[in-house]
């Protein structure tokens, strides 16, 4: 008995110390719809451009973006993310250029199934084949968290421009908030009253999609107020302006993201709940095409689709810069890994999900 007593001590001591370690108090998801691994790693795509638009090196883009590295272009296209984000504070999977693979497990390569298997752990082809409005029945880590974190309803929100997010992301719509697509934002806050009204009279041209300016604006003035230790930020437009063929749009979108991540970075710096106790996650549900005539789709017939891109920002990840010569990764790895980060099991909710990964 007496040696039982002393193992259970041992192993008692043993996980005390290693919540002692971890710092990572919150989590904060943040997807990029579609937002292909070329751009992210490879900055704006010249010739691309070129094959799509005459007098290409003329626009102005094209002035702006272009440069003879890609170390160089995509500095210029995001040089928060990677000047100072993945320099100084974390790491980027997915180049596989530098022998690293992310992959998605569900395959259809489009949205909900991406968005599902992100959030819940899990792929589920058979169900989950559609980008209809229909209520996700497989529980998220977003909700796993709030019932044993004990949040409220505030204190774990998801934000996002398309709407479909208000029927992946929880099981129960009313759990917790979600924001998302053309919905009105309620705050006491007058300025931000006053750009809940303006999104409806400033509509982009997809029904179901507003401006992320508007997703980030609220998730901003949310984070501010409620201080969420739970967050999801969902930007779309990448997607959408790619779908329309606007690839200088999807450049813009791009860097705009980049100064969003920035301000969201000084903030997280500024406030003592977030600073040096907040891990981030940015990845994307979906790759899509590396050619003139596939770049601005996705889907079964894609194959390209299936690779993506994973950042880490985080007190507990040690590693910096691109992984080179890594193990794949996988997109249902991530919803384990924020709960990890956290000190939680996911596979407690879903035994079925993917593990966290090993840093």
């Amino acid at each position: 008995m007496r040696k039982l007593s002393l193992l259970f001590l041992l192993i008692t001591l043993f996980y005390l110390n290693i919540s002692a370690q971890r710092k990572t108090e919150n989590v904060i998801l943040i997807t990029l719809d579609g937002a292909r691994t070329q751009e992210i790693f490879g900055g704006f795509d010249g010739e691309l451009y070129k094959k799509i638009k005459k007098d290409a090196e003329q626009q102005e883009i094209y002035k702006t973006f272009w440069a003879e590295t890609s170390e160089a272009r995509r500095e210029k296209l995001m040089p928060f993310f990677w000047q100072i984000w993945i320099k100084n504070y974390g790491s980027i999977a997915g180049n596989r250029e530098s022998k690293s693979e992310v992959k998605t497990t569900n395959n259809h390569l489009f949205s909900y199934p991406g968005y599902s298997e992100i959030t819940t752990g899990e792929a589920h082809d058979n169900i989950i084949d559609s980008n209809k409005r229909i209520q996700n029945k497989f529980p998220s880590f977003l909700q796993f968290l709030q019932k044993k974190m004990n949040l409220t309803s505030n204190q774990a929100a998801s934000f996002a421009s398309w709407n479909v997010m208000n029927e992946i992301v929880s099981t129960d719509p009313k759990a917790f908030l979600i924001n998302a697509g053309y919905e009105n934002y309620e705050t006491k806050d007058i300025e931000m009253q006053a750009l809940s009204k303006m999104q409806f009279e400033t509509p982009t041209p997809w029904d179901s999609v507003r401006h992320d300016y508007y997703t980030f604006r609220f998730a901003m003035s949310h984070l501010k107020t409620f201080h969420p230790r739970v967050l999801h930020i969902g930007l779309g437009e990448t997607d959408d302006w790619a779908h329309d063929g606007r690839y200088d749009m999807v450049i813009n979108a791009l860097h705009r993201t980049d100064e969003y991540l920035k301000e969201l970075w000084q903030f997280l710096e500024s406030d003592k709940q977030y600073k040096g106790k907040t891990t981030i996650i940015v990845t994307v549900d979906h790759g899509r095409g590396n050619t003139e005539k596939d770049w601005t789709d996705h889907g079964k017939d894609v194959p390209e689709a299936r690779y993506i891109w994973m950042a880490f920002i985080s007190p507990d990840i040690n590693q910096r810069g691109e992984w080179k010569n890594a193990k794949t990764i996988y997109q249902n790895q991530i919803a384990a890994t924020l709960c990890k980060l956290l000190g939680f099991d996911y596979s407690e909710q879903n035994k079925n999900a993917g593990k966290a990964i090993d840093f």
